[in-house]
């Protein structure tokens, strides 16, 4: 739930409030995408630059972040495809020791460590190919290696585990909208959903032609793509906006 104070800030910036006198307000989002490549200290820049139709109001400010997934299956090795292994009796040691060997064959780099250990810092889950299929069974059932090479999964990156810290700039005023960038839990709050996006305390305003920079420093080791958004607004017609004849440049008088 919206607390009312920023309920009230948003109906006061709203594009129907600043469209007076025949001109039109439209929503409108500014969006900023990074590669994140999991290494702390990592800085990354992005910039958009502001149409020349009319100017920029952003009143707030949310981000999303997709996990960069390495798909790899693995699972105990029986010693030929004739035998079977029963679920239930599948120890941690052998599913340790079958991934190893998967990360082994495949050269899969993961946050350059070596092992199992970068895999099981997030974790492993039952493949979902065949998960109802072993699951249905209640253990009972006997594998054979087609199944169990392929029984389990790395899991991804958890969002919750992202930390970032950004900076928002002007460059063409050279104004700066914060006195050191700002940790992602501290101003927008956690990629797992809890305050994913905030209302500035001032609307900002860019002129069009503006260039936004937005600067985004890697803290964890959290690999994906994240997304920000500049929520706002423009008001087209406004004193700002040029018209066709600005454009044009001065006119040759007729004699």
């Amino acid at each position: 739930m919206i607390p009312s104070d920023q309920r009230r800030l948003s109906s006061d910036v709203s594009p129907e409030s600043g469209a007076s006198n025949g001109r039109r307000g439209i929503p409108f989002d500014y969006a900023f995408r990074y590669e994140l490549q999991g290494k702390p200290g990592s800085v990354i820049n992005s910039i958009v630059t502001v149409s020349i139709e009319a100017t920029f109001t952003a009143v707030s400010i949310g981000y999303g972040v997709v996990p960069d997934v390495t798909t790899i299956l693995f699972g105990p090795e029986p010693d030929s495809d004739d035998d079977s292994i029963n679920f239930t009796q599948i120890k941690l040691g052998d599913i340790i020791n079958s991934l190893d060997r998967e990360l082994i064959a495949s050269s899969t780099a993961l946050s350059k460590e070596t092992g199992p250990e970068a895999v099981l810092k997030n974790g492993i889950k039952l493949n979902p190919a065949v998960a109802e299929f072993v699951l249905q069974q209640r253990g009972d059932l006997r594998l054979k290696g087609d199944v169990l090479r392929k029984l389990f999964q790395v899991v991804g990156s958890p969002p919750e585990l992202l930390l970032f810290k950004y900076a928002i700039f002007d460059e063409g005023s050279g104004r700066e909208f914060q006195s050191e960038p700002i940790l992602n839990i501290a101003g927008l709050g956690s990629a797992g959903g809890e305050r994913p996006f905030r209302y500035f305390a001032q609307p900002i305003v860019f002129k069009p032609r503006s260039t936004i920079r937005m600067e985004v420093t890697e803290v964890s080791d959290f690999k994906g793509v994240l997304h920000v958004s500049l929520h706002g607004y423009k008001v087209l017609g406004g004193s700002d906006t040029p018209t066709a004849a600005s454009q044009r440049g001065p006119t040759r008088r007729r004699r």
